[in-house]
Order: C-alpha cells, then sequence, then structure tokens
C-alpha cells in the first residue's frame, strides 16, 4: 500500500525547488509515495518534451536530478533527518523516452554513522530499468548546516529534521 510522504520544504524560507516545488512552474513538481511493504520510495511521472536531451529521449542531467531527488526522499522518510548529497554513481542503460510514464523507486540500502547509500532505478512503461544509481548521502550535524543554509532558514518546525 502506497502513502503519500508529506514535502516538508512548501514552509521552508524561500524553497523553490526545481525538483520536488510543486509551484516551481519549470521545474519537475515531483510528488512522493512510500511503498511502506517494499520500503521504497516512488515517483511515477510522464516529463515533458522541454525536458529531452536529443529528441524524445530524456536528457541525462533531469534523469540524474530525478534519481537524486527520490533518493533524498527515501533517506528522508526512513531517517526523518536532512541529509546533502555527497556522491552519484550512475549508469544509463536505455534510452528513457519523453512523452511516457516512468517510476523512479529508491531505497535505503546501507547507513554507517552519518552516511546513507539509496539505491535508485528509473523503470519504463514495461518496467525495463533504464537507469540505475547509488546516491550517497551525508547527514550534517546542525553546526555544518546552519554554516551551509543559514540558521534563520529552520524553523521550529524543522529543528527535529537535523542531527545534532
Amino acid at each position: 500500500m502506497a502513502r503519500e510522504i508529506e514535502n516538508i520544504f512548501t514552509d521552508f524560507s524561500d524553497y523553490g525547488c526545481f525538483a520536488c516545488d510543486p509551484s516551481n512552474k519549470m521545474g519537475l513538481r515531483m510528488k512522493f509515495f512510500a511503498d511502506d511493504d517494499t520500503g521504497e520510495v516512488f515517483v511515477k511521472m510522464n516529463l515533458e518534451k522541454h525536458f529531452e536531451g536529443f529528441p524524445g529521449i530524456l536528457h541525462g542531467g533531469i534523469q540524474c536530478a530525478l534519481m537524486d531527488e527520490v533518493a533524498f526522499w527515501a533517506m528522508f522518510d526512513k531517517l526523518k533527518k536532512i541529509g546533502l548529497t555527497a556522491n552519484i554513481e550512475l549508469n544509463y542503460k536505455r534510452k528513457v523516452e519523453t512523452l511516457k510514464e516512468i517510476e523512479i523507486r529508491g531505497k535505503v540500502g546501507e547507513i554507517k554513522n552519518r552516511r546513507v547509500v539509496v539505491d535508485v532505478n528509473i523503470l519504463d512503461e514495461q518496467r525495463n530499468v533504464t537507469a540505475s544509481s547509488k546516491v550517497t548521502y551525508i547527514i550534517p550535524n546542525r553546526k555544518t548546516l546552519y554554516n551551509l543554509m543559514g540558521k534563520e532558514k529552520f524553523t521550529e518546525k524543522f529543528q527535529q529534521y537535523i542531527q545534532d
């Protein structure tokens, strides 16, 4: 059974994420769901032609953004902590066609101290894996996160998502 994951950032100061801000008209406007039976987080979407690289083929950088974002939400859904992308290992296996439904699925694989590795796949309409990645996140401590983004961004609501 799938449940929608609340986007905690909609109240975040100056929010405008290219991938997940539902009001970013130029962005992907991703909405995330958790499959509690498999432990995966997933998104289903059709991407328009303006996200193409070659005609009819989704740009590789957009594919990377999709996988990075699903990885973040898989990590966040499991740990309820804000993490920062440290590394992405990505393998393009088949073309991803625009204007056709794709599904992006991610699952936390390894957690070691502040390091979290998430495995992510993009699937086409026939459920073929078109791209796969391992995305590594680091859960920064409070001081590091404040230095990077500014303490004023983190309202009382967000304090629970920051690692001490």
